[in-house]
């Protein structure tokens, strides 16, 4: 059960600075 959790954190981390980078990249690219 809590390898689960843990695997599910660490996805969702990913998921979140994947979006961070995308937004960053954006950002860049419309300055």
């Amino acid at each position: 059960m809590f390898t689960i959790i843990t695997y599910f954190g660490l996805l969702l981390a990913a998921l979140a600075l994947a979006v961070v980078l995308f937004v960053g990249l954006s950002k860049i690219e419309l300055i």
